[in-house]
Formats: C-alpha cells, structure tokens, sequence
C-alpha cells in the first residue's frame, strides 16, 4: 500500500507521508474518515476490492487529516480513535493499493461538491468506480449527495454504488458507537464492533518523573490529552506481548492539569522513551480518584498491577 498526501494547496502537511499530485491508475474509490476502522470499514473495503478486481482498478482509501469536525465544529468531536498512523497502518492490513490524505483546513472546506468529484476524485484520483456510504455528504456546506454523484459519474464516465449500513446485533457499526462505549470503559463492547482490540501506537516522551520516584516507571505516550477513553486504570498489552498496567487522566493526587496515558511495565528496566509502542487496552479495572497520600497511591498502584497481570494472564 502507498500511503501519500495529494497535494492540493503549498501548505505543509502535518504528517510525513509522500505529497503527489496525482495517479496515473485508474481507481475504485471511497472516501471517509475512518476513524477507529471498525467492522463498518472492514465492509466497505470488501466490497471496494471486490468491485475493483471486477473492473481491473487499483482500489484507492481517500480520507482526511485532521478530521473534517476539527476545523468546522470542534466542539461535537471531543476525541479520535486512531491517528493518521494508526490509520494507515489498520488500512494496510486491508491490502488496498493507494490511501490517499488530503488536508482538511478551512480552504479546502469550501471547495464545491462538483469541483471535488471532478477535479480531485476524478482528474488527480483516476477515479472510475465510487463506493459511496449510506450517509456520505460531500463538499462544501456539505451540499453533495449520492444523486449529484451520480450526475456527474455518468458525464465523466464513473460508476457510483451506494453502500447500506452494516449492522452487528441490531446496531449500526459507526465510529460515534465506538467512541461512546470506550468513553464508558465498555471494552469488550467496544471490541465487538471494532472487530479487534482497540489500540493505539503513539511515540514516548520524558513525563515528570514522579512515577520512578513512587517506584513505578512509567513510559509517558505523546498526544494523549483527547482519547477516546473512560479516565482511569487499565489492564494493557504492550507491543503484543509485555502485559501492563495503565493510568489516563488528569493525575488527581498530584493536581495534574491535562489528560495524559501512563503505562507501567512490571519488571520493564529499559528507555522507552523516543520509541512508538502500542498500547492495547484489555480492560478497565477502575476509576480514577485523588488518594488522601502517597502511601495509599503506592498501596493502590500494587494493587492495580496485580489485577493487570491477572487479566493478561486469563487471556493469554
């Protein structure tokens, strides 16, 4: 898979993947967020290679970064589920050729339905076949819909399906159910429609030390302050196979001012820190709370360490 920004604009592109300025295949497209890739994904991307290979296309992922509500209303999308790299490396266990990132900003929000069908999808894209979903709106003020699609598909000479939600046991697979139930600590709920473990795989950074000092290390992880978690205690996997003990949240007994994930590593001894390691979240032991002092903190962290391994140990 060939992950690439297609470069619209001069701007810089807040992450490191190549900038095109087109493809010279011609492709089956579809376009989402894909935030969290969960079963509802896993089913468009089926049916994408499916229609693909029908077609000789090369089978091409067009999403955004950051996510669209980031810039137009940032107010109704209080977390994500998954980075730009989280993103591209889910996808590419899907074996689709191309994933396409385009830069969300306020410029590119106003671009027209008509101008984003016509000259990004179908001139700079290649597009000859587009997946669309059962709630797909497009361009600006999201004024595009699959009729307008359709229109313009047939002018240019691509096809346009449009997807039914895929459910599992009575409920719509979307990303904003993923969101609710890991924001309630409902793990294995959440599992059950990610179609896997949630996960994450951000880069350590030097924290405030005070995890050492209370004699429990901690690898503090970079960009954490708006996952999509119940603030507490975790049961954790760590690069798939070292079982940990986890801490989101504000830190209370030490007056902590931003959400943060703290991963202890019981009889882990090396640097962490400037590595990406994935963290896997197996399940929610408890709340987070202020402790009247240290020594109770201490008491608790023991406590919380041996509930850890346990789960680890019931799952292994």
């Amino acid at each position: 898979m060939r992950s690439f920004f297609l470069k619209l604009s001069s701007k810089k592109c807040p992450i490191k993947f190549d900038s095109l300025e087109k493809v010279e295949d011609r492709t089956a497209i579809v376009v989402g967020n894909f935030d969290g890739f969960h079963l509802g994904h896993r089913h468009l991307i089926r049916i994408l290679k499916k229609r693909a290979k029908e077609r000789n296309l090369r089978t091409t992922v067009v999403t955004f970064c950051p996510h669209p509500l980031k810039v137009l209303a940032p107010r109704l999308l209080l977390c994500e589920l998954s980075s730009a790299d989280e993103k591209a490396e889910l996808l590419e266990r899907e074996g689709v050729d191309y994933l396409c990132f385009i830069r969300f900003d306020k410029e590119f929000s106003k671009m027209g339905a008509k101008e984003f069908l016509e000259e990004v999808l179908y001139r700079r894209l290649g597009c000859r076949f587009l997946l669309v979903g059962y709630d797909w709106r497009f361009g600006h003020r999201r004024e595009g819909e699959i009729e307008l699609a359709r229109e313009v598909g047939e002018r240019l000479g691509f096809e346009v399906e449009l997807v039914s939600p895929f459910k599992r046991n009575g409920h719509i697979v979307s990303s904003t159910l993923v969101r609710r139930l890991l924001s309630e600590g409902r793990l294995e709920e959440a599992e059950e429609f990610l179609g896997r473990r949630y996960w994450i795989r951000r880069k350590v950074v030097r924290g405030e030390g005070r995890g050492s000092k209370l004699g429990f290390p901690t690898a503090n992880l970079k960009d954490t302050e708006n996952l999509c978690l119940r603030t507490g205690v975790y049961a954790v996997l760590v690069n798939d196979e070292l079982p940990a003990v986890a801490n989101y949240g504000l830190r209370p007994t030490f007056d902590g001012k931003r959400k943060v994930l703290e991963v202890h590593i019981p009889g882990f001894s090396g640097d962490l820190r400037g590595r990406s390691i994935k963290v896997e979240f197996l399940k929610f032991l408890r709340e987070e709370r202020k402790f009247p002092s240290v020594e109770e903190l201490k008491e608790q962290i023991e406590r919380d360490i041996h509930s850890a391994l346990a789960v680890s140990s019931s799952l292994s």
